[in-house]
């Protein structure tokens, strides 16, 4: 009498398509966590930026652009804050003087930590209309290299110190929303749900 061969056969391909569409649903749950993080708290702190600087929200809105949102192969959002130049003009105000654009100035920038506020005093500055408004001007000696603009604190000196509020408020709500994300996010996905990735504009 012969031997008798059993085998147990298993068709893997819906075992396989269950795991791929949780793995990208999971994949999709963290990409969307970590953008509405990163815009959240870039919302949170335009506005702590612009009371460090003592200027306006629209005053530095070129240089605090949308959040770069992550992609499938990396999980990370991306916010840059470019260089602005704003005039002190925005933080003080001209003395008139010998004429009505020439005279003393006085202004502060005001800092909500890393140093607090700092005053500037300048006896003989004036004004000048160039490309974007008017500009305060400072003369440092003779020909007209010497003439200097002079700006207030620029939208990023408070992200690039590691106490500074800007600084403070991103990281603290970026955290902070990241966690409250993820929880939500992948709640959804075990419990066999889709989660749509977020756009990548605000």
């Amino acid at each position: 009498m012969g031997d008798i061969g059993l085998k147990v056969e298993f068709d893997t391909k819906q075992f396989e398509n269950v795991v791929d569409l949780a793995s990208r649903e999971t994949r999709n749950a963290l990409r969307r966590s970590v953008d509405r993080a990163a815009r959240t708290a870039r919302r949170e702190t335009i506005p702590i930026m612009a009371a460090d600087i003592g200027v306006s929200k629209s005053v530095f809105a070129k240089a605090t652009p949308p959040v770069k949102g992550s992609t499938q192969s990396n999980l990370s959002a991306t916010w840059v804050v470019s260089k602005a130049r704003i005039s002190a003009l925005k933080v003080g105000k001209l003395q008139p003087g010998p004429s009505k654009l020439r005279g003393s100035f006085l202004g502060s920038t005001f800092r909500l930590t890393g140093g607090g506020s700092s005053s500037l005093s300048i006896p003989k500055a004036f004004v000048m209309n160039v490309k974007g408004g008017p500009l305060l001007m400072v003369r440092q000696g003779n020909g007209r290299s010497a003439i200097k603009g002079v700006y207030a604190e620029m939208p990023r000196t408070g992200m690039e110190q590691t106490h500074g509020a800007p600084r403070l408020k991103w990281q603290n709500a970026a955290e902070r929303e990241l966690a409250k994300e993820v929880a939500a996010n992948l709640g959804v996905v075990l419990g066999g749900g889709t989660v749509p990735t977020t756009s990548q504009g605000e």
